[in-house]
């Protein structure tokens, strides 16, 4: 978990003109920040770095701090959502989930995860490993497809949820409704 977060907007000159501004969020974890351009520009006369808003009462004025508090939002938003995920907090993690950059990369799922390292075991068959060793671990893959298909009505799982809870329910799932023995459950395959 981060030590120290913060959030700042402020103004920028814009180049070639003294009146103006572009407006910037810049997000801080632990001493390492990252800048975020908004789209808006501003007369300087009007900001008011105290309050990181614009001073006035104009339409203009009331939708560009609008803006400034949905950014505000969603950039506690993104924290809070990669903390729940136990990502580690990053200013560019941040950054990019604002942006919606993180939307485009799939998440590693459970079962992809073991079909893949079950991949690997058939190419080492006969070199490293037992064909009855394959056997097990693709055993292994069947129980834990069912499983969650039983528990979570899913046909995979991200990464994440395997978690302590998962696996003391999925122990409890061999042992009741696969009626596998403790040995079988707790050994690996």
């Amino acid at each position: 978990m981060e030590r120290s977060f913060g959030l700042f907007f402020f103004l920028r000159k814009r180049a070639g003109s003294s009146a103006d501004g572009n407006i910037y969020c810049r997000i801080t974890v632990d001493g390492k920040s990252v800048e975020l351009s908004l789209k808006r520009t501003c007369s300087i006369g009007n900001w008011n770095s105290q309050a990181e808003r614009l001073n006035g009462r104009s339409d203009s004025v009331k939708s560009v701090n609008a803006y400034l508090d949905t950014i505000h939002q969603k950039i506690y938003e993104a924290k809070r959502s990669l903390l729940e995920q136990g990502t580690i907090i990053t200013p560019e993690a941040i950054k990019s989930c604002v942006l919606g950059e993180d939307k485009g990369k799939s998440a590693k799922k459970i079962l992809e995860i073991f079909q893949q390292h079950n991949d690997q075991m058939k190419v080492l068959v006969g070199e490293q490993y037992a064909p009855g060793t394959l056997q097990r671990y693709e055993i292994s893959l069947r129980h834990t497809q069912s499983f969650i298909k039983w528990r979570y009505k899913r046909t995979d799982l991200e990464l994440h949820h395997l978690n302590y809870e998962f696996l003391s329910e999925y122990e409890f799932w061999l042992k009741s409704v696969r009626n596998c023995g403790h040995n079988s459950t707790v050994k690996r395959p």
